[in-house]
């Protein structure tokens, strides 16, 4: 009889221990939270960035003496490396508005008939509409434009500056917070200008890649 009864206390004792590991055990799931989820990237195009590029340059040039009708096409090409520096300034979204200025200098020469045409730097300073996805950005440019070049037919040589204006389209992709890289296509037309009894007609074709350091929003310098 009193065996029994220990055996009966033992059994009672051992459910109510597995009833105690069962109760804490779902208390312990109860206060189990999920993993939080991944977060995303935060893409900002907003504020001062500075970058530089390469790439190369076709043009088409004819010269056309004003006296005699003589026409020489020199369409000077070569390659191309400079530095640029804009604002951007998201107004929606998925919209960027922005202003860039751009100094490239060119290797670009060609020579006919006796006409040598030698370009050395391409400026510009333009506006930007831009559309954002994400680390993406899509944008198309246009504005000022000028150009330096030497002209020469045997014993006479002379330097100009002219202006002109440029339209051009790229894509730019953010590599990381600060730091982004672009392919771009510009178009500069630099019009029919009398040089010296010379009439030069020129157009510029740009195909360019580079880099950029965007500032932190809100400072000047950003973080190095």
């Amino acid at each position: 009889m009193v065996s029994g009864k220990l055996a009966f206390a033992n059994a009672v004792a051992a459910g109510a221990l597995v009833l105690s590991f069962c109760t804490c055990a779902g208390a312990a799931d109860l206060t189990r939270r999920p993993p939080p989820p991944l977060l995303q990237p935060i893409y900002t195009w907003n504020g001062f960035y500075v970058g530089g590029h390469l790439g190369g340059v076709i043009s088409s040039e004819t010269a056309t003496d004003i006296f005699s009708g003589f026409t020489a096409s020199p369409d000077p090409s070569g390659f191309l490396g400079g530095v640029q520096a804009g604002y951007n300034y998201q107004i929606a979204p998925n919209w960027l508005i922005g202003i860039e200025g751009e100094l490239s200098w060119t290797s670009a020469s060609g020579s006919s008939l006796g006409f040598n045409s030698d370009h050395n730097w391409y400026d510009t300073l333009d506006g930007r509409l831009g559309y954002v996805m994400g680390p993406w950005l899509l944008y198309a440019k246009g504005g000022a434009a000028w150009m330096n070049a030497d002209y020469s037919v045997p014993g006479v040589s002379i330097n100009v500056t002219r202006t002109g204006w440029n339209i051009g389209a790229g894509a730019e992709f953010m590599l990381a917070p600060q730091w982004s890289a672009k392919a771009e296509y510009n178009f500069l037309d630099f019009g029919k200008d009398n040089i010296s009894g010379v009439g030069i007609d020129t157009q510029v074709h740009e195909f360019k890649v580079g880099v950029n350091y965007h500032f932190v929003p809100g400072t000047l310098f950003g973080r190095w």
